[in-house]
């Protein structure tokens, strides 16, 4: 099941996203803008977050990979969601949703369907999420989906993949899981598959989340380690965490 993804290989991928810094445009969630802007910037990529629908498209152009998070959407981020989409489409780049609580609105729903027919699209939800969207993604070209839990599984045009590695403190801080996305769209940006993008993404956010959770009293001083874990992560320490 993760026969191709082993330590090498993810610190690979998270070599190439340092070395390229590609720079992730995010339309996300107003609670995790910071956490996310911080994330990226330890994993070695470049965070933008305009959504003003008369510049969004001429920002992000120069970004390697495009982030929607409904998690707030406003009627600003509404109208924004389609120049994404067309620049996404025009020039191929890697496009991930974060489908917060579409379960619970018709609105969100409907931009999530708008979203998903979009070929090739990455899309990372929780179980909930998921399996609401679960009709919309049967007809979707392409897509893999990550739905994350205890264990993260990631279903791609190029195999299944399920990540292990994390902590339950990871789910005291707001915002984490809508940064865990952003760091997949960085992961993205530098390996054509998307299935080892994610899985290389994941396994770094989870093993980060672990040595965070070895250094920190609570929820608080965990949300520091974790910036910290991910900056320093290494080949070594995915060997002796993967192994």
């Amino acid at each position: 099941m993760n026969d191709r993804l082993d330590a090498t290989l993810v610190a690979s991928i998270l070599a190439q996203v340092a070395q390229a810094r590609p720079r992730v445009h995010c339309l996300t969630n107003t609670v995790a803008q910071n956490v996310t802007a911080n994330m990226l910037l330890a994993f070695g990529a470049i965070p933008s977050m305009a959504v003003h629908p008369d510049e969004v498209a001429d920002v992000a152009a120069g970004a390697g990979a495009i982030l929607i998070n409904l998690g707030t959407i406003s009627p600003e981020g509404e109208r924004a969601i389609p120049r994404l989409l067309e620049l996404a489409r025009a020039q191929g780049k890697p496009l991930v949703l974060d489908p917060v609580f579409v379960e619970l609105s018709p609105l969100r729903m409907r931009l999530a369907e708008d979203i998903l027919r979009l070929p090739g699209i990455v899309v990372r939800g929780n179980g909930g999420e998921m399996q609401a969207l679960a009709p919309l993604l049967a007809a979707t070209s392409g897509a893999t989906r990550i739905t994350t839990g205890l264990v993260d599984r990631i279903e791609a045009p190029s195999g299944l993949f399920e990540i292990a590695h994390g902590h339950p403190l990871m789910t005291k801080v707001t915002g984490l899981g809508c940064a865990s996305s952003a760091l997949v769209a960085a992961c993205c940006a530098v390996e054509p598959d998307p299935g080892l993008a994610a899985g290389a993404a994941l396994t770094a956010f989870g093993i980060a989340g672990e040595i965070a959770a070895e250094r920190s009293a609570g929820p608080g001083s965990f949300a520091m380690h974790l910036i910290d874990a991910l900056a320093s992560l290494d080949e070594a320490t995915l060997l002796t965490r993967m192994g």
